[in-house]
């Protein structure tokens, strides 16, 4: 429709836009002029301004998006460059790296009897497999049902294995020795990261919340939570892969290179670990999110990522300067 201006005030030294109907069709920089109610002329302003205020509407909209995109690349960078305050921070030290598949969404780790045990993700895609620890080979491996999406692992007490999946709130019950299904806990909300907390005798289960809970091991049924808390009293949000070690949870912070170390009696933090640095520029390109912690029996820790070309055998030593 064509811009009406009247004689009162305006943009530019004109009159304000007033709307005059039956104008609609003027043709490319046509003027016409209008009686309006008191008597005024008024000038309509033809196709020529339509087209420019359709084309500052455009440059506005893209303008919008471009600072949406630019908000957003900040937000993950912010997301894998800092972290949770803590007590201390810690870095990797690598003693060891293996060859990992580079298409395995890795959504849980664990070390069984010297193997490792990994669950992978994404509808259609999801396995439980089990690796050499010292060539990085898969031995062996069972795919999920399509409609599931493999989310963490661990062992149970009895050797049995359970595998969480993401949204349909199913718990896989594995045979350790074939990686067959042997049975299956139902549980409501979403399930990320599991641990088996040996010295309390609970599962610890993670919903990529701030909240940690605990399940019996027999029938899966909570026995308890605790939220995660940094020093400074903010939440510790997008709680991801699990591991437990002597009665602290090592828990993998989606989005980030960050890994917290968490007292599960109150959820503060011990401490925080910056991974960063393990891939390559170039392999991170191709990578996704460092997300993969077990730990090994001589104390160290096997690291690795979603779609990681390498997975690595680590120690942790305070970084210098840190409390």
């Amino acid at each position: 429709m064509g811009v009406v201006t009247s004689r009162e005030t305006g943009v530019e030294g004109r009159p304000p836009a007033v709307i005059v109907a039956g104008v609609d069709h003027l043709p490319p920089g046509a003027d016409r002029v209008h009686q309006t109610e008191d008597g005024a002329s008024a000038r309509v302003v033809g196709g020529s301004t339509d087209r420019r205020a359709r084309r500052a509407l455009v440059l506005v909209a893209i303008g919008v998006v471009l600072v949406g995109l630019l908000a957003a690349a900040v937000w993950v960078r912010a997301g894998r460059e800092t972290g949770p305050a803590a007590q201390g921070g810690l870095r990797p030290v690598v003693e060891r790296r293996l060859p990992h598949d580079p298409e395995a969404f890795t959504q849980g780790l664990e070390v069984v009897d010297g193997e490792v045990i990994e669950s992978t993700g994404l509808y259609g895609e999801s396995s439980v497999r089990r690796w050499d620890l010292d060539t990085g080979r898969t031995v062996d491996q069972v795919d999920v049902p399509q409609e599931f999406f493999a989310e963490g692992v661990t062992a149970l007490p009895d050797g049995r294995l359970v595998q969480l999946t993401w949204k349909e709130g199913t718990a896989f019950v594995r045979n350790p020795d074939t990686l067959a299904e042997v049975g299956r806990f139902d549980y409501e909300g979403e399930g990320w990261g599991i641990c088996m907390d040996e010295p309390n005798d609970r599962l610890v289960m993670s919903d990529g919340s701030a909240t940690l809970t605990f399940r019996d091991t027999d029938t899966f049924a909570v026995e308890g939570s605790v939220d995660v808390i940094d020093d400074g009293g903010a939440p510790v949000s997008e709680l991801n892969e699990l591991e437990c070690v002597d009665g602290r949870v090592w828990a993998n912070v989606w989005q980030t290179d960050t890994i917290v170390v968490i007292d599960p009696v109150d959820g503060s933090l011990d401490a925080t670990v910056d991974a960063s640095g393990l891939l390559t520029e170039d392999q991170r390109a191709e990578a996704d999110v460092l997300n993969g912690i077990a730990a090994l029996p001589d104390g160290s820790f096997l690291l690795t990522g979603k779609l990681w070309p390498a997975a690595f055998v680590v120690n942790f030593e305070p970084i210098e300067g840190d409390r």
